[in-house]
C-alpha cells in the first residue's frame, strides 16, 4: 500500500494557495515536504473546534481544491490535519481485519484461518450464536460467539487484544516494582544473522543460549554476586521479536529485568554482555560484540525509542512496528502480500516468508516471566493468550444484532466485517437495515470460508455518483477504505 492519500495545510479563509510547476507552495511558507501524512497523530494533538482555527479551510495540494473543514473527528497540531484518536481505533482495526484476510488464504490450514470466520463451539456440543455488542463504558462494538485462535504470531486481530491486554500487566509491573524501590532495566540480546540462517535452528539455539544465562557457575545471578554482594537480580520478563531484511530472519530478545536499589545498568551490561558472549558460543550461534550483542537500558526511557514507547509498548508490540531501516515486521511481510507495492518484498516472496516464520515461531511463547516474579510483584496469576481473547469484553454489553448465519454469510461476503464494527460505533441505529442490504446483494451460496475485502483508492471513486453510491461503492474494507471515506468527508459526504 503506498502513501498516496493526501496531505493537507490548514489555511485562514483569507489566505490564499499559489502553486507553480515545480512544486505546491502554501500561504504560510511551508511546502509539501514540511507536511505530515493524514493518519500521523501526536499525543499532544487536540480536537478541533470552531474556536481553535477561525474559518478553517483544507488544500489539497494534489489538485489544490480548497474544502472547508468539518467540525468533527479531526484533530490539529502545528497546521497538519490528522483524524482522531478514535477514527484511528478504527483505521487500525480495519487494517487487522485486512491482513487477516491475506493470513486465511496463506495458511488455509491453521486454526487461525478459521478464527472470527465460524462459530465457536459450545461446551455442550453445539455452536454459539453470533451476536454484535457494543461495551456500555468503552463504546466499542464487538462480536460475540465467534471462534478465536489465540495466536500471538498470526493473527492481528487476536494478536491486538493479547497485546494490549499483557501491556496492562506489564504497566503494572513496572508501577509496583517502582513502589517497592526496585530499579527496571531494558536489556536486549541479538547475535549475528545471515540470509542463510534457518529460521527453526537459530531459534532453537537462541533458546539454548538465554537458558545458560539463568543455569551453571557462570549465570548472570552469581556473575553479578561475584562482582558485588549486595547487587541482586529480582526477576525479569523476556520477549521474544523477528524482523526480516536483507539479511534474513533477525529473532532476538528483549528483557525487563527488575533488581534491588543497588543494582545499576551499568553493571547488568557487564555480567549480561559476557554471559550472552559465552552462552551464544556454546550454543552454536554467531559470537556477536560484547558492545552489539547486548544493551541495556535504563527503565526511565533512556533511548529516544524506549522514551517515545515505553518498555511496556517495546516488549507487547513488537510485532507492529514497521522496521523501517531495520526490517519487516511478520506484519509488515502481509501487507507487502496485500497491497504488493514493495520491489523488495513481492506478493509471493513475502507470502512464503511468512509461512517460514509461522511454522518456526508455531507454539512459542511471546512473553516469559522470571520463577517467583509474579508473586514478588503481588499480581495474579498469568493467564493464557487464549484465555485473554475469550475473555468477556464487557458484562453489561448492548446487543445491537442477532445475526444469523446468513447474515454473517453476506458481512463476509462483502469483506464488511470492520465496517459494520464501525457502524456500531458510530450510528448503531443503521445497524440493522445495513446488514439487511448486504444479505439483499449477495449470493451468499457463494460465499467461500473467507471473502479477502477489496480495497479501494481514492481515484477509483466515480466523482459523478451520489455520495451515498460512493460510500456503498467504497464499503470496506481496508486501511486504504478508511483513507477514502475520511477524504469523502472532507469532501463534504457522508462520513462512513
Amino acid at each position: 500500500m503506498n502513501d498516496s492519500n493526501p496531505y493537507f495545510c490548514i489555511q485562514e479563509s483569507k489566505q490564499k494557495c499559489t502553486s507553480d510547476n515545480s512544486d505546491t507552495s502554501y500561504s504560510n511558507g511551508s511546502n509539501r515536504s514540511n507536511l505530515a501524512a493524514l493518519g500521523t497523530v501526536t499525543k499532544t494533538t487536540s480536537p478541533l473546534t470552531a474556536t481553535g482555527v477561525s474559518s478553517p479551510e483544507i488544500i489539497d495540494p494534489c489538485t489544490g481544491e480548497i474544502f472547508q473543514l468539518p467540525e468533527t473527528g479531526f484533530q490539529v497540531k502545528n497546521d497538519i490535519l490528522t483524524p482522531s484518536d478514535f477514527h484511528m481505533s478504527q483505521l487500525s482495526r480495519a487494517n487487522r481485519w485486512a491482513l487477516k484476510s491475506v493470513v486465511n488464504k496463506l495458511l488455509p490450514d491453521i486454526r487461525t484461518s478459521k478464527c472470527m470466520v465460524f462459530r465457536a463451539p459450545l461446551p455442550d456440543g453445539g455452536v454459539s450464536d453470533i451476536k454484535l455488542c457494543r461495551g456500555t463504558d468503552t463504546k466499542k462494538a464487538y462480536y460475540h460467539g465467534l471462534m478465536s485462535c489465540g495466536s500471538i504470531w498470526t493473527c492481528p486481530i487476536c494478536a491486538a487484544k493479547v497485546s494490549e491486554r499483557r501491556r496492562q500487566e506489564l504497566k503494572s509491573a513496572l508501577q509496583v516494582a517502582k513502589d517497592k524501590d526496585l530499579r527496571a532495566h531494558f536489556v536486549t540480546l541479538t547475535f549475528p544473522h545471515g540470509i542463510s540462517d534457518d529460521l527453526n535452528d537459530i531459534l532453537t539455539k537462541m533458546s539454548q543460549a538465554f537458558k545458560r544465562l539463568s543455569a551453571g557457575k557462570y549465570s548472570v545471578k552469581n556473575s553479578l554476586a561475584r562482582l558485588d554482594s549486595n547487587l541482586g537480580i529480582e526477576g525479569f520478563i523476556r520477549a521474544i521479536e523477528v524482523t526480516h531484511g536483507k539479511n534474513g530472519f533477525h529473532p532476538h530478545i528483549h528483557m525487563i529485568v527488575f533488581t534491588n536499589s543497588d543494582t545499576y545498568s551499568g553493571h547488568l551490561k557487564m555480567v549480561y554482555g559476557e554471559s550472552w558472549l559465552r552462552a551464544c558460543r556454546l550454543a552454536g550461534l554467531p559470537i556477536p560484540s560484547f558492545e552489539h550483542g547486548c544493551t541495556v537500558q535504563d527503565g526511565s526511557f533512556a533511548s529516544d525509542y524506549v522514551s517515545k514507547w515505553g518498555i511496556e509498548d517495546e516488549m507487547t508490540k513488537s510485532n507492529a512496528k514497521k522496521g523501517k531501516t531495520k526490517g519487516l515486521s511478520p506484519w509488515g511481510l502481509l501487507s507487502c502480500v496485500l497491497d504488493n507495492d514493495n520491489p523488495d518484498y513481492p506478493a509471493k516472496k513475502a507470502g512464503d516468508l511468512f509461512r517460514v516464520y509461522a511454522s518456526a515461531f508455531a507454539g512459542r511463547r511471546q512473553l516469559y516471566w522470571s520463577n517467583g516474579l509474579r508473586k514478588r510483584l503481588e499480581l495474579a496469576k498469568e493467564v493464557t493468550d487464549q484465555e485473554l481473547v475469550d475473555k468477556v469484553e464487557d458484562d453489561r454489553a448492548s446487543v445491537l444484532a442477532n445475526i444469523t448465519v446468513e447474515q454473517w454469510k453476506a458481512i463476509r461476503g462483502k469483506g464488511a466485517q470492520s465496517y459494520l464494527l464501525d457502524l456500531g460505533e458510530s450510528s448503531p441505529e443503521r445497524v440493522t437495515a445495513y446488514i439487511s442490504s448486504l444479505v439483499k446483494s449477495v449470493d451468499t451460496s457463494q460465499v467461500s470460508p473467507d471473502s479477502k475485502p477489496k480495497y479501494v483508492s481514492r481515484s477509483s471513486i466515480n466523482p459523478n455518483q451520489s455520495i451515498d453510491e460512493r460510500t456503498r461503492a467504497a464499503m470496506l474494507k481496508s486501511i486504504e477504505y478508511r483513507k477514502t471515506m475520511w477524504w469523502l468527508t472532507i469532501r463534504g459526504g457522508e462520513n462512513a
